[in-house]
């Protein structure tokens, strides 16, 4: 199955590798890729650097669901 994720970056400088390819994003830039493409990310520089990554199952799309479905809905440990 091919991913499409989604890779922002909140804060900081981020290094992306992509095959043989290598970029650096900086806050705000975002990246979108085939997860087949062998790839790496990481800081660019000494600091930390901050990242949301997005993937679902049909890659181009990231999925909410804003209840749980009846077999999710299991008592947790306080409520047992």
């Amino acid at each position: 199955m091919t991913m499409l994720p989604l890779t922002r970056v909140l804060h900081g400088r981020l290094r992306l590798v992509l095959g043989e390819h290598g970029l650096v994003l900086a806050p705000g830039g975002a990246a979108e890729f085939d997860t087949r493409v062998p790839h790496w990310f990481g800081p660019a520089d000494a600091r930390a650097v901050g990242l949301l990554s997005l993937s679902g199952q049909q890659g181009e799309r990231a999925h909410l669901r804003a209840r749980p479905r009846a077999a999710d809905a299991r008592p947790g440990p306080e409520e047992e």
